[in-house]
């Protein structure tokens, strides 16, 4: 028999971000810890099934029955390839993950959700715009530019963040989602690793000290400490320095 409904006692751990920020290093993280994260995934660890059936301006607007029918195909997917990796437990990595993950949280209530926070200055400066470019229109509510501008980006990134301080902050979400910076995750492994791995609640079948080898710390880190702020907006500059004051420029 097909399944029709996603499976509420699925627990799966899924990974989203600003795409470009690094979140593929969270995607290997979990995957040597032991979650199979799928088969089909391109060199940055997204999962293209989960790309397929999710990353489409059209999902924001889907209606419920149409959106949740999506997700029993990909976890029934997702199961099967868990059961050929020999791991008991399954996720994804896809950035884009963070547009739909409302949804996908209440379908699965035991799920747990980890959310790389790069610095949005150091975004506003990268040369991967795909999700601006995509879904920008939507959060800001106007067109956008070609190419994004930095203050184009930023905006995004403020607002992609809100939502995502918003749904964290809800009382059913607060033990489901994990906000990794990047710049602590890089600054200190050691620690994030163990806070990430508490949180999924899962002893890696690695050691710790192979999970920290993973993290290394990009070239491009900090790139936007020097960035003049007098091209991004007011609002976005008070967000961060509101809600990210340590990622403002020193």
């Amino acid at each position: 028999m097909n399944q029709t409904r996603p499976d509420p006692e699925q627990s799966p751990v899924a990974i989203g971000a600003i795409g470009g920020s690094g979140s593929r290093v969270l995607a290997r993280i979990i995957q040597a810890a032991g979650i199979s994260i799928g088969a089909n995934l391109n060199s940055a660890f997204d999962n293209l099934e989960f790309t397929a059936r999710f990353k489409t301006t059209q999902i924001v607007n889907l209606p419920d029955p149409d959106f949740f029918a999506r997700l029993p195909e990909f976890e029934a997917l997702s199961l099967e390839q868990m059961g050929s990796s020999g791991e008991k437990r399954w996720g994804w990595k896809e950035p884009n993950t963070h547009v739909v993950i409302d949804r996908i949280l209440s379908a699965y209530p035991k799920m747990r959700y980890v959310h790389l926070l790069p610095n949005g200055f150091d975004m506003a400066l990268s040369g991967n715009q795909n999700q601006p470019r995509l879904w920008g229109q939507i959060y800001l509510g106007r067109s956008v530019s070609e190419p994004i501008t930095p203050d184009e980006a930023l905006a995004y990134f403020c607002e992609v963040h809100r939502r995502i301080d918003a749904l964290a902050q809800h009382p059913h979400n607060q033990s489901r989602i994990l906000i990794v910076e990047f710049e602590a995750l890089c600054g200190d492994p050691k620690a994030e690793n163990a806070r990430l791995l508490d949180f999924l609640q899962i002893s890696p079948r690695v050691p710790l000290e192979a999970l920290i080898n993973i993290v290394q710390s990009p070239a491009t880190i900090g790139r936007g400490r020097a960035v003049d702020l007098a091209c991004f907006g007011a609002l976005d500059i008070s967000y961060m320095k509101t809600k990210l004051p340590h990622m403002m420029q020193s």
